[in-house]
C-alpha cells in the first residue's frame, strides 16, 4: 500500500529530529532532539543557566556530557536551572544536572504546574495517564509511532504520566512573580518574562547581551496545541496572543523554541513570531465570528481554516496543533457544550439505545455490519467507524464489530497529519484488537 501524504510529511519530520548540538550565539548551545524537549545552555563567567531539562535521565546525562565538553565542570557549575513551564518532558531530567555538585537555583513563575496539577486534586490522574498514553503512542510498535510533531520517538518509564510536572523533577525553589523579573547570576544578566501561552504557568527567557530569546512551548514548529487530545483545561488564545506580541516587541537575534530546531535572523524572527500570533488569532476571530452567525461545532470545523499563504509554512503544519481541535476548543471555552440545538437539552437517548433503532431502521445488526464493512471498501473510513459505534454499543465485546472499528481507526490514522490523534487513533485500533476496552485501560 502506498503510504499516506500525513505519513510522507511525518517521517521527513522524523528525520529532521535527529539529535544534535546547535551553537546558537557565542555563549548559548541548545541540544536538539536528544530528549523529548530542548535543553539550552547559557554559559556565564563562573558557571552556566540552563533553560529547561529534558525528561529521560539517560538522556539528560548524554545531553550534559555533550555541555561538558564545551563547558568543563571546574570552571562552569550548573548555578541555575529554569523551567519556562511544568510539563514533565521539561522538568524530567532535572535530576541529572542537579547530582553533579551543589544543588542549583531551580526557577519558575509562581504558578508553575497551574494547568496539569489540577488533574491530580480532582482524582484524575488515571484517565490523564491512560490518553496521555494513547496520544503519545507509548504501547505502539515503532512503525506506527513516527514521530510526535514536534519531538523524537521517545518510549518514556512513565509513559503518560509525564504530563505531570512532578514526575521525577527537582521542583522549583525560586520563584517570579508579576510581569517580569532581572536575574542576575554566573555573570549573567537574564530577563524572566511572563509568557502564558500553551500553559498558563509559561514564562520566556531573554538574554539581552546576545539577543537570544528563549520561548519554551509559546512557538515550535507546528501549529500550536491549543487543545491535546489527552485533557486539558482552557489554553487562552488572547493571553497567548499578547505573549507572542510581546516577545515580537524584543528584537531578538535568535529564537530558541522548547522543540524543534531554533530560528535565526532578526528579520526572519520577527516573521515567524508575527505569523504564528495572526495564526492563532485568525482561528480565533473566525471561530468567534461564526458562532455570532449561529454555526454549531461541526459546522465551524469544516469551516475555519488558516489562509494558504499561513497554512504553507513548515512551522505552522499540523503535525502537533489542530485547527479544528482548536476550534471546538474556543467554542467550548466560551460558551459550553450546548451547541445551540435545543434537542440537546432534552434527555438523549443512550448510545445502546439509538444503536437498537439504527439497526431496526437499517434491517438488523448484519445489515449494519454489512454497510460498515462497504463503507471502508468504498474509502468512507469515517463512515465504517461510526456504524462501528453502534455495533459495538450493542455488544462491546463482538470480534468483528471491534475488528470493523479498528480496520477503520488504521485507515483514520494513516490519513492523519497531526500526530498525537494519529498516536491515538492507532493505539484505541490496537487496544481493540487486544481485546482491551477504554475502560479497563483507563483503570
Amino acid at each position: 500500500m502506498d503510504k499516506s501524504h500525513a505519513t510522507l510529511v511525518l517521517e521527513k519530520r522524523r528525520d529532521i529530529l535527529q539529535p544534535h548540538l546547535v551553537q546558537v550565539s557565542p555563549n548559548v548551545w541548545v541540544s536538539v532532539a536528544e530528549d523529548v524537549s530542548n535543553v539550552a545552555m547559557i554559559r556565564g563567567r563562573d558557571g552556566l543557566v540552563l533553560v529547561d531539562s529534558g525528561m529521560i535521565p539517560d538522556r539528560a546525562a548524554a545531553i550534559l556530557a555533550a555541555f561538558r565538553n564545551i563547558a568543563p565542570l571546574d570552571r562552569y557549575p550548573v548555578r541555575a536551572i529554569i523551567y519556562t513551564h511544568g510539563h514533565g518532558d521539561h522538568t524530567g531530567g532535572s535530576p541529572v544536572f542537579c547530582a553533579e555538585a551543589e544543588k542549583p537555583e531551580i526557577w519558575a513563575r509562581d504558578t508553575f504546574g497551574a494547568e496539569t496539577f489540577p488533574f491530580e486534586r480532582a482524582g484524575l490522574m488515571p484517565l490523564f495517564k491512560a490518553r496521555g498514553g494513547r496520544q503519545g503512542g507509548f504501547a505502539l510498535p515503532p512503525e506506527k509511532r513516527i514521530c510526535n510533531g514536534v519531538s523524537p520517538v521517545r518510549y518514556p518509564k512513565a509513559g503518560g504520566a509525564i504530563f505531570s510536572g512532578r514526575t521525577g523533577a527537582v521542583l522549583p525553589d525560586r520563584f517570579f512573580k508579576g510581569d517580569s523579573m532581572p536575574l542576575n547570576i554566573a555573570g549573567l544578566e537574564l530577563l524572566l518574562l511572563a509568557t502564558p501561552s500553551e500553559t498558563p504557568d509559561a514564562l520566556s527567557v531573554w538574554f539581552p547581551g546576545e539577543r537570544v530569546l528563549f520561548c519554551g512551548d509559546a512557538l515550535y514548529r507546528s501549529f500550536p496545541n491549543v487543545y491535546p487530545i489527552r485533557g486539558t483545561g482552557n489554553r487562552d488564545i488572547p493571553a497567548w496572543c499578547s505573549s507572542l506580541k510581546l516577545l515580537h516587541a524584543l528584537g531578538a537575534d535568535a529564537l530558541v523554541p522548547g522543540h524543534t530546531e531554533p530560528f535565526f535572523g532578526r528579520e526572519h524572527v520577527q516573521e515567524v513570531l508575527d505569523n504564528y500570533r495572526t495564526a492563532l488569532q485568525h482561528v480565533y476571530d473566525k471561530t468567534i465570528e461564526g458562532m455570532n452567525a449561529g454555526k454549531t461545532p461541526d459546522e465551524l470545523v469544516r469551516d475555519v481554516k488558516l489562509p494558504a499563504h499561513l497554512a504553507g509554512l513548515d512551522y505552522l503544519e499540523e503535525v502537533y496543533g489542530n485547527v479544528s481541535w482548536t476550534v471546538r476548543n474556543i467554542f467550548n471555552s466560551l460558551v459550553g457544550w450546548f451547541d445551540g440545538n435545543p434537542l440537546h437539552l432534552s434527555e438523549s437517548f443512550s448510545p445502546k439505545e439509538e444503536a437498537l433503532r439504527m439497526a431496526a431502521l437499517v434491517g438488523g445488526e448484519e445489515k449494519l455490519l454489512e454497510k460498515g464493512r462497504e463503507a471502508l471498501v468504498q474509502g468512507d473510513a469515517t463512515w465504517a467507524a461510526r456504524l462501528a459505534d453502534h455495533l459495538l454499543a450493542l455488544r462491546p465485546e463482538h470480534g468483528e464489530y471491534r475488528r470493523l472499528k479498528a480496520d477503520a481507526l488504521d485507515v483514520l490514522a494513516e490519513n492523519m497529519l497531526t500526530a498525537t490523534g494519529r498516536n491515538y487513533a492507532f493505539s484505541v485500533a490496537q487496544e481493540l484488537r487486544n481485546g482491551i476496552t477504554a475502560q479497563s485501560r483507563a483503570e
